[in-house]
């Protein structure tokens, strides 16, 4: 949406198209289109699938592909290398997409746009990375409308929204740690939106359509304490309805003084996740490098439970190296932290990260299967299997489908635990995911939807 708006502002036209939603052939749709660009974002799990899509559209439109997004950043001479791929965008992408918008509406050099590198005459461009932007106040605010074509987008409540970009932390399973050192040297990793240029957006956002749920998308919501307390007053008296607040936190920034300032804004408008990750504190310290205790979390639990705050834990299972008995342990952990909802995730391996080479050098993660991340062997990602091979691994994808039902009915433990260790149980646990997962959807959208 950014992209986007970037590239409107400077006199081109843009549109998005996403699969699931075209009623009809995507690619034909796309090819009907004319694009004289054609851009994918692309994460790991859908890296395979825009490969295929972008020689599909090539077929029929003989328009330049560019990839981008964090699959992209992180592994950008496997990005650039399928035969349908002319171009990749590495790191932040306004610039750079309005940048090569213009040279190609011009019939303009492409070859010296920093961020980009581009298949060229037979040999490869690799420019340099350009620093990242410091003032973030200066991009045009998101190009929303893009995807209310969608009556999924344009029947929901819920609006992501950024406060600003980065993250202080050296999490080895996140994107942002190997990102810092991509950018050492290129301008200040975290930076922050103005409050005023956020609070503009946001009345905006109530004067133009209906809306119940700002889902802040920072990784590092909250870690400016400050900040946020002289925020959240701001944004209750900036519209006349009062909107909740979805957005990810860190359990040891929780603070008694910062759940005042939450309890005044009103706790029933507050939705927070905090990430445990992992039950041991060990391999949360040393292995995820994720410097949080134990008794950060149960403190954390404590001041959201005493200030009447939902919460939500977010965790992964079948990490490297992790045994059956480990997983457990995050599961009897969420069981005492009693939060609203413990989701828990299939680990999956962001190749690029440090989490995902400690998992290839310990023979956990082999080249074979790193080839086939993001293909229909593992199209589920975080919810189908683990392509990791080490013991357990299978039991663990058993606990996975009851994982959230036990922390949420700790009486089912017993019967469950029973059940986890036997392939013979794999598909009634299963199904019992499935029917479990389809009502949560149901429930969220419910709430969203007007």
């Amino acid at each position: 949406m950014y992209i986007s708006a970037m590239l409107k502002s400077r006199g081109h036209a843009c549109d998005v198209l996403i699969e699931t939603f075209e009623k009809e052939d995507m690619i034909r749709n796309a090819v009907a289109l004319s694009p004289d660009l054609v851009a994918f974002s692309c994460l790991a799990s859908d890296f395979p699938w825009a490969v295929h899509m972008a020689g599909e559209i090539k077929k029929y439109r003989r328009a330049p592909v560019i990839f981008g997004g964090t699959h992209v950043t992180l592994n950008p001479e496997e990005s650039l290398s399928p035969p349908p791929v002319d171009l990749i965008c590495i790191g932040e992408g306004e610039y750079p997409l309005a940048e090569l918008a213009d040279a190609l509406s011009r019939g303009g050099d492409i070859a010296g746009i920093p961020n980009i590198w581009a298949k060229l005459a037979g040999r490869v461009v690799r420019n340099e990375t350009r620093n990242l932007i410091e003032d973030l106040d200066c991009l045009p605010f998101p190009d929303r409308r893009l995807y209310e074509k969608y009556p999924f987008f344009a029947e929901r409540g819920k609006r992501p929204i950024h406060f600003g970009r980065g993250c202080p932390y050296d999490c080895t399973y996140c994107h942002n740690a190997s990102k810092k050192r991509l950018f050492e040297g290129k301008g200040r990793f975290v930076r922050w939106r103005s409050q005023e240029n956020i609070l503009a957006e946001i009345r905006g956002l109530v004067e133009e359509r209906y809306i119940k749920v700002l889902h802040v998308i920072d990784d590092s919501f909250g870690v400016n304490r400050e900040w946020l307390r002289e925020f959240l007053p701001k944004l209750a008296a900036a519209t006349k309805i009062r909107l909740a607040v979805q957005a990810n936190m860190r359990a040891d920034i929780v603070t008694e003084d910062l759940c005042r300032a939450f309890q005044e804004y009103g706790h029933r408008y507050l939705r927070l996740r905090i990430a445990v990750e992992t039950g041991n504190q060990d391999y949360r310290k040393n292995i995820l490098k994720k410097n949080i205790t134990n008794a950060s979390l149960f403190k954390a639990a404590g001041l959201f439970r005493k200030n009447k705050i939902r919460f939500i834990t977010y965790n992964m299972i079948g990490l490297p190296g992790e045994t059956l008995p480990l997983a457990l342990e995050t599961l009897r952990l969420n069981m005492r932290l009693k939060p609203a909802l413990a989701i828990g995730f299939i680990f999956q391996p962001y190749l690029g990260t440090e989490l995902a080479s400690y998992a290839q050098e310990k023979g956990f993660l082999s080249a074979e299967t790193a080839r086939l991340l993001g293909t229909k062997e593992f199209s589920g990602f975080y919810h189908s299997r683990s392509p990791l091979h080490q013991k357990d691994i299978r039991k663990i994808e058993n606990l996975h489908k009851v994982f959230s039902l036990i922390a949420k009915y700790p009486v089912l433990y017993p019967l469950f635990r029973w059940m986890i260790p036997f392939r013979v149980f794999s598909l009634p646990l299963l199904i019992v995911y499935k029917a479990h997962v389809r009502f949560l959807l149901w429930r969220r959208f419910a709430q969203d939807r007007y």
